[in-house]
């Protein structure tokens, strides 16, 4: 389960989350969308940890994110992946070492014991050939797989969070993404958060959907709900995307 409650984060005198409260139920994927600039990327880094809210709380499965000590963050973050806007991989980096990087930060595994596990997250993703590529190699659909193994490196996830996943992709390929961040939700029983524009992707992964505007949430719900909802902005941001 993830949890907020009441949260307000602020650049200076600019709101960009006002008091928000938003749950995603244990094994279910919330899918945030709205406008450019509307918070949604703010969420994903209040749940991560990397950003505190100025009033309010952020719960992980009871854990209160913004309490954590730097050492209970570094294990709470063990469960928890992250995949970035169009995958932010090393370029300097093969894909093996793109996904071995946090092991060989943050564990004392052995040598053997990282290429084990990173040559079972791309064989999970469909990509164990790409071992010794490097990422400008690959397609934008390869690299986005790339990154889904590497946020999955530390241990099986409790947690994914997936910022903008699809963007720049063509239908075909963003489908085999959604796809397989499903299967991601389904084998690990994962509860994750999905920021994306695409209302079709949005549709393809999510169990529950919330809309961001002007820095508050102004509806979450099941897609019926969603579709049925009298809200003028949500009613055109699916009439533009239909």
């Amino acid at each position: 389960m993830i949890r907020l409650e009441k949260v307000t984060v602020a650049y200076g005198e600019q709101v960009v989350l006002d008091g928000i409260d938003l749950e995603v139920p244990t094994g279910k994927t919330m899918v945030i969308l709205g406008e450019s600039g509307s918070g949604k990327t703010t969420i994903l880094k209040c749940v991560l940890g990397t950003l505190h809210p100025v009033s309010g709380r952020v719960l992980a499965n009871d854990l209160e994110v913004g309490k954590l000590t730097d050492e209970e963050l570094l294990r709470f973050r063990q469960r928890m992946g992250m995949v970035f806007q169009e995958g932010a991989l090393f370029d300097s980096m093969t894909v093996g070492e793109n996904v071995a990087f946090w092991l060989w930060e943050h564990t004392t595994l052995s040598d053997d014991k990282v290429e084990e596990r990173v040559r079972m997250l791309l064989q999970f993703v469909g990509l164990e050939s790409s071992l010794d590529q490097m990422p400008s190699d690959l397609s934008g659909g390869m690299r986005r797989r790339v990154a889904i193994a590497r946020a999955m490196a530390a241990e099986d996830p409790a947690f994914m969070l997936y910022d903008e996943p699809t963007t720049g992709l063509d239908p075909f390929t963003s489908k085999s993404i959604c796809d397989l961040m499903r299967r991601v939700q389904r084998e690990f029983k994962s509860t994750n958060i999905v920021v994306t524009h695409d209302l079709t992707d949005a549709y393809r992964v999510g169990d529950l959907f919330t809309f961001i505007k002007d820095a508050k949430v102004i509806a979450t719900g099941t897609r019926q709900e969603i579709e049925h909802s009298s809200d003028p902005f949500i009613q055109t941001f699916i009439s533009l995307d239909s």
